[in-house]
């Protein structure tokens, strides 16, 4: 509207002045006002908008390490800065506690802990008495949820829980329509769990209301609104929805990110102001490429203002299909920072000339400049430049192949030296972090590190 309307005003200041005696004066008056319009309307010039992204992968982080994640942060060249598993309340007593080492591994690896918190017995059906919501809302397991809670206080890292999740679905125990429950049983169980946790002091938890992109089944009742717990009570909306491919039509088939995720993202948004998350996504091999998938699930992101984070699952089921990153051979390169706009170029300076297909250095860009090889024995060297002024990052983190090496406040010398002791292949990555904690800027370079040469 701004545009249409300058662009009327500077007109009609043109039609007025052709109708009568110009003077030197009013001249350049109206030059200098035509100017101000013209620079009121001119498109801003885009700058990409960081998005976390995470990942949910087989054993990682039950065995207390990140591994594998790692692995896939190596590999892909994108920082990989949630990672997300799940626990289920029943099974196993060892995994129906909380198990700090597995924890603990994702903390200090400096990424965020993603736990997806299900009541019910693994594998035993959607129909569970004993986990019906009405049981957890009337209080049958307070004392479980109460020593749950000490030990996720006990951490003191921020730890994100999202419980329950998918309820607008018929496949899991707390579902709205099984079980024998309902959406305003699932809303007191949920807060009735989050006052015992606010009881118990666990202040660290962060709550995550996370149903599935689509109503099932399709009714007003289930609508995942009706869900809804309130504000008070939900610190991040999330989302978990899926491309299936042309193998199950019945699921929707081969669908485009924005399909999958355009409704629900706007029906979350006006649900309330929090943060939004996409908790859970994968696209099938059969149907389309994944590889340009992936790359526009990226792009379209940027067009999601809410949108903070995105969290891919690895896995490859035989009823689910095959979500894994490294599958096809093409997938893994687009996951990395240049196989998409998401950073727009980060960690690599600057933007694509489409025309020649060379890198252009851009004013402003942030760089990472690292020594390539390194030699056994000696120091790995990073060091970064200076990043546009709408960057507000408060201290920066940085990492060697995941784990975190050091963190920096701005305004120090951005460089970072460490004695390489092993040949093999290896990874910088270095994220800018804002005043509230969230990521702003973040990249990634890969190096190796090789033998000394004979005779030194």
């Amino acid at each position: 509207m701004l545009g249409r309307r300058g662009s009327q005003v500077a007109y009609r200041g043109r039609s007025r002045v052709a109708q009568g005696n110009e003077t030197p004066v009013l001249r350049r008056t109206l030059a200098l006002i035509a100017l101000t319009l013209g620079m009121l309307v001119m498109p801003a010039v885009a700058t990409a908008r960081p998005v976390a992204f995470g990942v949910h992968t087989p054993d990682d982080p039950f065995g207390g390490t990140t591994f594998k994640v790692d692995a896939l942060q190596r590999d892909s060249g994108r920082p990989i800065e949630i990672v997300s598993w799940f626990q289920s309340w029943g099974g196993q007593p060892w995994l129906a506690r909380v198990q700090p080492h597995v924890f603990k591994a994702v903390i200090n690896s400096g990424r965020a802990p993603l736990l997806a918190w299900e009541p019910w017995q693994p594998d035993a059906g959607g129909v569970q008495p004993q986990y019906a919501l009405a049981r957890i809302a009337g209080g049958a397991h307070d004392d479980y949820i109460a020593q749950f809670a000490r030990g996720l206080r006990k951490l003191g890292a921020t730890i994100y829980v999202r419980p329950m999740h998918e309820m607008n679905g018929d496949w899991y125990p707390w579902g709205g329509t099984v079980n024998g429950n309902s959406a305003a049983l699932y809303v007191q169980a949920w807060r009735r769990m989050v006052d015992i946790f606010r009881a118990q002091g666990a202040k660290n938890v962060k709550w995550v209301f996370n149903p599935v992109s689509e109503d099932w089944p399709v009714g007003a009742a289930n609508r995942f609104e009706r869900y809804y717990p309130g504000a008070n009570y939900v610190d991040v909306l999330a989302v978990d929805g899926y491309n299936w491919g042309s193998t199950k039509p019945n699921f929707g088939g081969w669908r485009s990110f924005s399909k999958t995720f355009s409704s629900a993202y706007h029906r979350l948004a006006r649900l309330g102001p929090q943060p939004i998350w996409i908790a859970e996504v994968g696209s099938a091999i059969e149907g389309g490429s994944k590889a340009a998938w992936v790359r526009d699930m990226f792009k379209r992101a940027q067009s999601m203002d809410r949108l903070q984070a995105i969290v891919w699952m690895d896995t490859i089921d035989a009823f689910e299909g095959d979500w894994r990153m490294r599958n096809p051979h093409d997938v893994l390169a687009a996951f990395g920072l240049n196989g998409s706009s998401l950073l727009d170029g980060a960690g690599q300076g600057g933007k694509v000339d489409g025309k020649a297909g060379r890198r252009k250095a851009a004013r402003g860009a942030w760089l990472l400049k690292i020594s390539q090889p390194v030699r056994v024995g000696r120091r790995a060297v990073v060091r970064w430049n200076e990043i546009n002024a709408d960057d507000k990052v408060a201290r920066w983190r940085v990492y060697l192949n995941g784990k975190r090496v050091r963190t920096l406040r701005a305004g120090r010398s951005r460089v970072l030296r460490k004695r390489m002791h092993y040949t093999g292949r290896y990874r910088w990555t270095v994220s800018g972090v804002g005043a509230s904690g969230q990521t702003v800027v973040s990249a990634s370079r890969g190096f190796r590190v090789v033998r000394r040469s004979r005779g030194r």
